[in-house]
Order: C-alpha cells, then structure tokens, then sequence
C-alpha cells in the first residue's frame, strides 16, 4: 500500500518556522494501529488522516507519536492546505473522529477556518505544577475541561519567554492536564496577546503553534481585552501568527496560512 504523505509548516508563510504537522491521504481506510505507527516514524507532534467521503468532504484524524487526540488545529490547517492547494479545492468540510465538524476556505492569501470556541472555569493548580515550569506572581489560571488544558497567564513576553520547565517534573505533577498553555498580554502593536504550549503528557514537551489553544485563549483574552477580533502569535523558536475573530458562543474563525516543504509516498 502507498499513502500520498506530505509535511507542511503550519500559522506561517515561511518555510521550517510555525508548526510542521504530517497529512497523509487515505484511499481507503486503515486501522489504528497502522495510523499510530505512521505518525511514530513521522515524529512530528500531529499527523492527520484524511479520508474522502464525498465532494468537498473528509473525516480527519490526528494522532502525536504515542497517541490519539481529539482535535488539533496546525494539523486541520495542514490538511486544508493539501485539499485546497493539491485537490484546487475552493472550501472543504472535515469531521473528526468523535463527529467535530470543521470548515476551511481559501479568503484572500489566507486559509480561513471555523474552530469550536471552548469556556473555562477556575482553576488552582498544585505548587508541584508551578514549580516545574518555575512561575511566580501568576495573574490567572484557568481550565477548559473539553481539551484538558490549563491556562495560566504572566505578567509580560519576557517572563514567558524565559520560561524553561523541568518536563519530568511537569508530567509527574498531574494526572489530569494534558497541555499547559502560558499566555501574556502583547505591548507590542502587531499583537493583542502571545503564548506558548506545553503537552509532555501526550509527547509534546513544547508544541511550536497550536491552534487548539487559541479556541480557549480567544475566549479568555477576548474577555480581558473586550475585543472579537485579535491577532495572536506564538513565541516558540519556530513561531507563528493567527488572526482570530469571535463569530458566536461556539465558534471561531482562525485565518492563517501554510507552507507544504515535503510531499512523497509511504510505502506500507
């Protein structure tokens, strides 16, 4: 069996920056076990799986190195890039594994999308947690029990960026988050706030852009800010943008864009 395989860099325009997710092109369906055993060789923090069902549409599923997850935004950008740039698609619809349904088109040079917009509630996390990532004076914490993820704002860029988590530590400080994401307000004029990502649980120590993030942070910051429409960047090494808007309680429109740098077949 050859699966049409590719690489692209996710929430950029350049090349080996943003987030490099995998999208491999099913024919017809495989099993888990050899979906989890692609996205091991591939070692990249998401690949997706696509598979036609009709026109215009796909089921999609992501899988890090280890495990199965239920939604991933760089990988749902990665597979609109293929769809709309490989298949000269003008819009495609996804569902995911537990029945998610995503939208991609192309608007001017960018990809827009429709993610879920996710609620959090109060959240007090343990003195093990803080010290593994080494924070002091957090301003807020915050959960979103739809993604296991923890919100925790600083005070600025630089203290995120200095940030440098003990990951050991981390995994063994919680048996229920499964990605921590550390956010600061921007004082810069190009961006209304910044963050980064950290998922050692799932076999991400940090995740260069993650797009499932900013479907809690846009809620989270758009109540801060009392804004609808905000631009976000991710301050990883590799880092990348996305362009958020507020359309409903539900749903959020993500504009951003890809670079595809690998395509090639998996031979099975």
């Amino acid at each position: 069996m050859k699966i049409k395989t590719f690489i692209v860099d996710s929430f950029t325009n350049i090349p080996f920056k943003g987030n490099p997710a995998g999208v491999c092109l099913l024919e017809e369906s495989v099993n888990i076990e050899i979906m989890q055993l692609i996205a091991t060789e591939l070692n990249l923090s998401e690949t997706a799986f696509l598979l036609k069902t009709k026109k215009n549409h796909f089921t999609i599923r992501y899988f890090t190195p280890t495990v199965e997850v239920d939604f991933c935004g760089h990988a749902t950008l990665a597979a609109s890039k293929i769809i709309l740039d490989k298949l000269n698609n003008q819009t495609v619809d996804f569902t995911t594994y537990k029945g998610l349904q995503l939208n991609a088109k192309i608007e001017s040079e960018y990809i827009k999308m429709l993610f879920p917009l996710y609620e959090t509630t109060e959240y007090i996390p343990n003195q093990k947690l803080n010290d593994a990532f080494g924070l002091e004076n957090i301003i807020s914490t915050r959960f979103s029990k739809d993604l296991d993820m923890l919100i925790i704002e600083v005070k600025d860029k630089q203290t995120l960026l200095n940030i440098k988590p003990n990951y050991q530590k981390v995994i063994e400080s919680s048996e229920t988050i499964k990605e921590v994401v550390i956010t600061s307000r921007s004082e810069d004029i190009d961006y209304d706030f910044y963050s980064r990502c950290f998922c050692p649980w799932i076999g991400i120590n940090e995740d260069p852009v993650t797009g499932a993030s900013h479907s809690v942070l846009a809620k989270y910051w758009s109540e801060i800010l009392n804004k609808k429409e905000m631009s976000a960047f991710q301050v990883s090494d590799r880092g990348g943008f996305l362009k958020l808007n507020i359309i409903s309680n539900t749903e959020l429109e993500v504009r951003s864009n890809a670079r595809i740098v690998l395509e090639g077949e998996m031979n099975i």
